[in-house]
């Protein structure tokens, strides 16, 4: 079987497409809908099936084959199919979404539940202009060390957001266009030119830039979210470049630059979503909380309410202690959370994930996770667990409550 690494290695040339993005409930079924299957944005759709961008006709679709190599599962019909009702029809309700479907049900590692919030990699071998491609093949990361892998190359890919690009720019360490990636140009502060910001003054600029319309906590973090990874894609573009148009006298500079960039973008990642919640607690009136405290055997647990000193203090009751963990996404790394702090038996966790199996949650509940999770994403979650999700609002509304602010 194939390693991650020879997957990688083989596709990224020109020969191939590449299309990224972390499993949906709505992708592998879990949410219980009918007709699941891989999303796909109209972009992408337009380039590689050009020929059902089409509403003369309802759900125009066309067969391609299709080989998920990571688990060595041999070739296979799938369907690319537009789903264009609300179009063809001329009617308000309805849709309009393109996905591959038919990879044969629950007994598909792309349609097990189990995989909800995995990354997936779909390498599609380039066709000629203006014919559909005919053959695609496809890596389920599983495991955390795969996942890691990836993203060191691509960057975060966050749930709801995906890359697309030829395999040799999106696996050559350097670049890899978001789809969700805005072409305005942002006005940034001269001293940017130079140096390139933290992630807390990023945050902190955003204001000057975005004029956030949510109302509530739970849509105002994801607004926030989407406009701060915007901004660091520009300023990321503004600084990198001009270097890569000027090219590399070495490998070596190549490499240190792919590296520099690398890594620049793993930490923000790793800071970006606790500093977003960091101002929105402040802005809700809740002051009193510590970030990164050392507790039992020197981990650092994203958020301690009210404090690290209450924590350790062995006279502070503990059922008043509150701690929150943050995981982009949550699949298998829930369990990094639920030892991080001793004292506190039922652990919050906040992710951005867009769905988990039902078997997952109650995985998670056993071990004493609570999810918290913004409300506009409860929709994605299986129905028979969205009443015991918490909402970013209750948690900070029921934190408030326990030290009566």
């Amino acid at each position: 079987m194939k390693t991650l690494d020879e997957f990688i290695s083989e596709k990224a040339n020109p020969e191939w497409v590449i299309y990224m993005k972390r499993l949906s409930a709505n992708d592998t079924g879990a949410t219980g809908g009918h007709q699941v299957g891989i999303y796909i944005p109209k972009i992408t759709r337009d380039i590689l099936f050009p020929s059902i961008n089409r509403v003369d006709c309802e759900n125009p679709s066309i067969p391609l084959s299709a080989k998920i190599v990571s688990h060595d599962i041999e070739e296979q019909t799938v369907k690319a199919i537009y789903y264009n009702s609300k179009l063809a029809k001329q009617q308000k309700k309805g849709r309009n979404e393109s996905r591959i479907t038919s990879w044969g049900g629950k007994k598909s590692p792309i349609q097990d539940p189990e995989n909800t919030g995995s990354l997936l990699i779909l390498a599609f071998k380039k066709q000629t202009a203006l014919s559909d491609c005919m053959y695609l093949e496809a890596w389920i990361c599983r495991s955390i060390e795969e996942e890691d892998l990836l993203e060191t190359i691509t960057g975060e890919i966050l749930p709801g957001t995906s890359v697309f690009n030829s395999g040799d720019s999106v696996f050559g360490g350097v670049t890899a266009i978001q789809e969700n990636k805005t072409n305005k140009k942002f006005k940034i502060p001269d001293g940017w030119a130079t140096t390139f910001p933290s992630g807390s003054e990023i945050i902190s600029y955003l204001p000057s830039l975005f004029k956030f319309k949510s109302t509530t906590p739970d849509s105002l973090i994801l607004e926030r979210r989407k406009a701060e990874f915007s901004l660091f894609l520009h300023i990321e573009e503004f600084h990198v470049l001009h270097k890569i148009k000027d090219g590399f006298n070495s490998v070596n500079e190549f490499i240190a630059l792919a590296n520099s960039v690398s890594n620049r973008r793993k930490s923000r990642a790793g800071k970006s979503l606790e500093l977003h919640l960091e101002v929105i607690f402040k802005d809700n009136n809740l002051f009193d909380f510590s970030t990164q405290c050392v507790t039992e055997g020197n981990k650092k647990p994203d958020f301690i309410f009210p404090s690290g000193q209450a924590y350790h203090d062995f006279n502070y009751p503990e059922e008043k202690l509150r701690m929150l963990a943050v995981k982009t996404t949550c699949k298998d790394r829930w369990r990094q959370a639920i030892n991080e702090a001793d004292k506190i038996k039922k652990v919050h966790l906040f992710t951005l994930q867009e769905g988990v199996s039902v078997n997952q949650f109650n995985e998670m509940k056993e071990a004493g996770v609570i999810l918290v999770v913004p409300k506009p994403l409860h929709e994605k979650y299986p129905k028979d667990i969205r009443m015991e999700l918490v909402t970013l609002e209750d948690f900070i509304e029921g934190t408030k409550v326990i030290y009566q602010i």
